[in-house]
């Protein structure tokens, strides 16, 4: 069965600074830079050779990727179902663009309270979600929300869902994960019956067979659960195929291109990476594992009640989004509203603080931020683009993106010492251990920016960018865990 799923990290970047995550500022990541798109279009025909279905573009931001457009149109022409989770600070600048490329449109919101999404996301960001929400909607799209439940934010959830209805729009609810280097205080008991108490309602989602799987202690290497490496393809922002996932990724292999022409499938069909596949889910950091990125796919297959349980699952998001998708389309409500509303959040804030450079039908000027690859002219062999397989300790690196659906959104690679894993041939330097006046009027959005600076290009540049030039000193910016603040 081949795999079905591509995890691409655009970017490490973002401009949020979660508490559960450390992607944008995790040392191993910050001189990662990104891939020309061109040579991202032709791993995504790789991808296309390979039988992949779903393409899940992430990051870090994967909205501060500079030549986003390109790489979505790509991916919607090649007939892939395109999905994006961001943060929804950026999506203005992007929307119209965009608009009609992503499938999958989501924006993390796991708070009503602008004071508690600037706790847990280090930014002031909450009006900006929900006029990006309203934004989206305006333009034809069918936007989804995801909320991930931490202990902090779980018995504030039901405001949220409260604010989904309201907005017509579909929640997604999942648990926060813990992982290595970020050890995120985990919902017990408690918290996973409140989530299944909140999934009876209208416009809900959670995963079914992942709440038991949590439940359950998660992935048990004695008998694993886990089919990172054959459902889902994972790769990295500069051009790298991670094994056996991001998160815990002991081994990255370099993808070569020669003549328009990604290796990428190649390399995940050669013999060390299927002998890994049957490794999978048994390494001692995939015990207790419960990275739900990579077990929504796990649980295609083989039929057993997580199976099952994620068939209920998938019916009842299909249900729920045709259900969105009529209401946008005929003005009707079918939605059983919670007692109760969430006017007031939705009239208490700014409009509309879109900014000028949604006004024009240009791309935003954005500083240089990507590092072409340098094409590989050698032998397309796969045996000579990996490296061997290293181990990686179970208490290495950690992390989960604010921008990213629970699917897709948390992570942060694990560490493995260099002795463990070999540089891999081609790489860079040594394995490293890790957004019509007409619509926005309908929609009752304004077109008049009212930001507090201009957005120009430097609102695009994440403070912690060590290649270009930046706003403040780099390693202070890291140390102090500083956000971007943009607008």
């Amino acid at each position: 069965m081949p795999p079905i799923l591509a995890n691409y990290y655009l970017t490490y970047k973002c401009n949020s600074r979660c508490t559960y995550c450390d992607i944008p500022i995790k040392p191993e990541n910050i001189p990662i830079k990104e891939t020309a798109p061109e040579l991202i279009i032709e791993n995504l025909a790789a991808l296309k050779r390979l039988g992949v279905k779903v393409v899940d573009f992430t990051g870090g931001e994967p909205l501060m990727y500079r030549h986003l457009p390109k790489v979505l149109k790509a991916a919607k022409e090649m007939g892939f179902f395109v999905s994006i989770a961001n943060t929804g600070t950026l999506y203005a600048r992007w929307a119209k663009e965009i608009a009609g490329l992503v499938d999958d449109l989501k924006f993390s919101l796991s708070t009503v309270d602008p004071a508690a999404y600037k706790a847990e996301r280090g930014i002031d960001g909450f009006s900006k979600v929900i006029d990006s929400i309203k934004l989206a909607k305006s333009l034809g799209e069918q936007p989804s929300i995801i909320a991930t439940a931490t202990p902090e934010s779980i018995w504030g959830i039901e405001k949220v869902v409260k604010l989904a209805q309201e907005l017509g729009v579909v929640v997604l609810l999942g648990p926060v994960f813990d992982y290595s280097s970020v050890e995120n205080d985990l919902l017990h008991k408690r918290g996973i019956e409140e989530l299944k108490r909140l999934a009876t309602f209208d416009n809900v989602c959670v995963n079914w067979a992942f709440l038991q799987f949590y439940l359950d202690g998660g992935n048990q290497t004695a008998s694993p659960r886990c089919r990172a490496i054959s459902s889902v393809v994972v790769v990295s922002p500069d051009d790298h195929l991670l094994l056996p996932c991001y998160h815990m990724h002991d081994e990255r292999l370099k993808i070569q291109h020669e003549g328009g022409r990604s290796n990428l499938d190649d390399i995940w069909r050669s013999m060390h990476v299927q002998k890994r596949r049957k490794e999978e889910g048994s390494w001692s950091f995939c015990q207790g594992c419960t990275i739900w990125c990579y077990f929504e796919t796990s649980f295609l297959w083989p039929p057993d009640k997580y199976f099952l349980l994620n068939l209920k699952s998938k019916s009842r998001w299909a249900k729920e989004k045709i259900k969105q998708y009529a209401e946008s389309k005929t003005g009707l409500n079918f939605t059983r509203k919670i007692a109760g509303t969430q006017d007031k959040v939705l009239t208490g804030i700014s409009v509309n603080p879109l900014c000028e450079s949604t006004q024009s039908n240009s791309s935003p000027e954005l500083p240089e931020l990507v590092t072409p690859v340098s094409v590989v002219t050698g032998p397309l062999s796969p045996s000579s683009s990996q490296g061997a397989p290293g181990s990686a300790s179970p208490s290495s690196s950690q992390g989960a993106s604010g921008s990213a659906s629970p699917s897709s959104s948390q992570g942060a690679s694990g560490s493995a010492s260099p002795s463990g894993s070999q540089v891999v041939s081609g790489s860079p330097s040594p394995y490293i251990s890790s957004d019509s006046s007409n619509a926005l009027a309908a929609s009752g959005l304004s077109t008049t920016s009212n930001c507090s600076s201009p957005c120009g290009s430097s609102d695009l540049v994440d403070p912690v960018d060590f290649a270009g030039s930046t706003s403040e000193d780099p390693a202070a910016a890291v140390a102090g865990n500083q956000p971007l603040d943009l607008c």
